[in-house]
């Protein structure tokens, strides 16, 4: 694939994660004292994590297969994959998982707990920022072990 179609397909996603990340926000904030007893924003803001960490994906598998960097078996691996050849920091890949982890047990029909929600939504939501940023620039890290 030319650079253009890569960054097109990059750009895409990251704007997809842009608008999870808005919306999950949105839904915790219109008023957080009571975010804990409306489970529709519980609901649209689990969504839209879960959104986010698919299209977050998505990208990766798309730098891992252009870059050949293996052949993941799961999620979790898609990240491993980006920290350990200097596409994320290593610290960024772990908060991912724990993320990550709360998708599979959504996926799961297993009900996550809802602070794990609420530390997504103040916190890990960058996360997805900082990542997608990392892949559409492409600028990467030198992280011991890599071939850079």
């Amino acid at each position: 694939m030319d650079e253009a179609m890569t960054d097109d397909i990059l750009v895409h996603k990251s704007g997809t994660i842009a608008r999870c990340c808005r919306r999950a926000r949105e839904e915790y904030e219109k008023d957080p004292t009571t975010f804990s007893s409306d489970l529709t924003r519980q609901d649209a803001a689990t969504l839209n994590v879960i959104r986010a960490w698919e299209a977050a994906i998505e990208m990766g598998d798309y730098v891992i297969g252009n870059a050949r960097l293996g052949l993941p078996q799961d999620e979790r691996e898609v990240i491993s994959l980006l920290a350990e050849h200097g596409w994320i920091a290593p610290v960024l890949a772990e908060d991912l998982k724990r993320t990550g982890e709360f998708c599979r047990a959504e996926w799961d029909y297993q009900q996550a707990p809802l602070p794990a929600l609420v530390t997504i939504l103040k916190r890990g939501l960058d996360d997805f920022t900082l990542y997608a940023q990392a892949l559409v620039t492409g600028d990467r890290i030198n992280t011991p072990g890599t071939n850079l």
